[in-house]
């Protein structure tokens, strides 16, 4: 018995355990979320690095596609110096914005930046785009180029662009062919989910300066990421996910990239560490207000244990107490109802030699015989109490061991041996109550010794096979020879051993046939 005092000290112990158990578990736990957290943000930024990825190139190729048709459309008509009166190069560049999903500007200039046509409706007077980086391009020989944020000088919008070079015949340069590109997508894009608000996504030119990026307005056009670790540290890497501190605000991002193979563009994908770490943060905040409400209540609950600790040992002993008088009861009623079938198997058994005893007072055979079938009867129902001395099986016998017995003693009492006859035991072990064991015993005895007496002819032997099995809920044993076979069905259900069989199958609310298949086919079936 642990005395009170120690009992006080081993729940101090407990309770401080217990609270450091809870701070390293939550902080252990803290600690994986939080990198699953980054870990989950740094996926998502990967998927939109792609997303942008496959965004850039297929505007890119589209766009290189519309502006092949419109260099395609000049050239036939003799160049740009020829659609300049003419109003038939405007509706073209018209109905190419038209086929455009996002209503992208067309522009077409000379060799010298004019402009030629436009998609939109031209402001009145010339307009020229030769101070522009796209045309200083071409001029100097770029057959394509991607532009850089711009604001239109048309629209007066944001755009960024795409362009290409137009030629005569010898290969001159005589103008340009021109797009201009919403950024919609990208604003979309990071607001299409709840949560996707802190999301910046862009495009950089090949020297990190932004081509397009969400939230750019017209002070930013000019602004670049060109020192940053994505073009000085990673510039040979063509994909990558790393951490760095935003230069302009001083925010640690997550930051996603993917460079296209094709064009000299960078596309990213970033978010603010603390933006990921949004649900984690608020989840410590919670983690350490329960923490501290269950360290609470468990000190409530040691101090509780302590003021009830002597009454609980008191009641620990009286329980004992109680349980060591049960199972002493237990015990002694096991043990009484092992002498009970020990005591009932040796009457069975007394009974059974006084009968055998009597039986050698007659000469006549059938008073013998009748005299030997209830001795197996009487052994039959011995061999039930003989199990249930021998095994606590809790007032069942298991078919199995038992069909097993009985099997071997009847065997041996009609020299199964000597007469050259096999038996076959297949039984599953199905447990049985002592209220139905006795009856099935007896007729499944008689089946077997049935088939012992009647099916084969002296001197020629045979098998016998018994099995026991469940079936739907139900329990068949069949006793089946490969002896004569029954002659007359209705004789021998006239036989006492017949009628025996037939009345305990009514008992046990079950049903026995008799039939012959290739022999005699003895089945009994009862509920399970």
């Amino acid at each position: 018995m642990i005395p009170v005092r120690d009992m006080r000290s081993i729940l101090y112990a407990t309770a401080i355990l217990f609270a450091i158990a809870i701070l390293v578990l939550r902080g252990a736990f803290l600690w994986i979320e939080y990198r699953a957290a980054l870990s989950r943000a740094e996926a998502a930024m990967q998927d939109l690095a792609l997303l942008m990825e496959e965004y850039a190139k297929r505007t890119l190729e589209t766009s290189d596609l519309l502006l092949s048709g419109i260099i395609t459309f000049v050239q036939a008509k003799g160049g740009p110096d020829a659609l300049r009166e003419a109003g038939e190069a405007r509706n073209f560049l018209s109905g190419m914005a038209r086929q455009s999903s996002a209503g992208h500007i067309f522009l077409l200039t000379d060799r010298n930046g004019q402009l030629v046509a436009s998609s939109i409706p031209q402001v009145s007077g010339t307009t020229s785009f030769a101070d522009r980086a796209w045309f200083k391009a071409h001029r100097a020989g770029a057959e394509s180029y991607v532009g850089g944020a711009i604001v239109g000088r048309l629209s007066r919008e944001l755009l960024y662009t795409y362009s290409r070079r137009i030629s005569d015949t010898n290969g001159n340069f005589d103008g340009i062919a021109h797009i201009g590109l919403r950024p919609s997508f990208l604003q979309n894009l990071s607001r299409s989910e709840p949560g996707n608000v802190s999301v910046t996504l862009g495009i950089w030119g090949r020297d990190g300066r932004v081509i397009a990026r969400t939230g750019l307005t017209q002070e930013q056009i000019d602004s670049g990421v060109g020192h940053t670790a994505l073009f000085t540290e990673k510039e040979s890497q063509p994909a990558g996910t790393y951490r760095e501190k935003d230069p302009s605000d001083g925010v640690a991002r997550i930051i996603s990239f993917r460079r296209l193979e094709r064009w000299p563009v960078t596309v990213t994908a970033s978010i603010p560490v603390s933006a990921a770490l949004a649900s984690w943060t608020k989840g410590l905040y919670w983690s350490a207000g329960i923490a501290a409400i269950i360290l609470v209540a468990f000190s409530w609950l040691t101090w509780l244990g302590i003021r009830l600790s002597e009454q609980t040992e008191k009641t620990q002993q009286q329980l004992r107490a109680v349980n060591d008088e049960l199972a002493q009861a237990l015990a002694d009623k096991v043990t009484l109802l092992q002498e009970i079938h020990h005591r009932v198997k040796n009457n069975l058994q007394i009974t059974s030699s006084l009968l055998q005893m009597q039986a050698r007072r007659f000469s006549d055979e059938t008073v013998k015989a009748a005299f030997r079938e209830t001795q197996d009867r009487l052994q039959s129902v011995g061999l039930i109490h003989d199990l249930l001395y021998r095994k606590e099986t809790g007032g069942t016998i298991n078919l199995q061991d038992y069909l097993s017995r009985l099997v071997d003693e009847i065997s041996s009492t009609y020299g199964a041996g000597t007469q050259g006859i096999a038996v076959e035991l297949d039984a599953e072990p199905i447990a049985v109550d002592l209220e139905r064991a006795a009856p099935l015993a007896l007729a499944v005895t008689e089946a077997i010794t049935n088939a012992f007496k009647h099916a084969f002819e002296p001197g020629h032997g045979g098998w016998i096979q018994v099995r026991a099995r469940r079936l739907d809920g139900r329990i068949e044993i069949v006793v089946r020879d490969n002896g004569k076979g029954v002659s007359d069905a209705m004789e021998n259900a006239s036989s006492l051993g017949m009628k025996l069989i037939r009345a305990f199958a009514a008992q046990l609310g079950g049903s026995f046939t008799l039939e012959n298949d290739g022999g005699a086919v003895s089945r009994l079936t009862i509920p399970d």
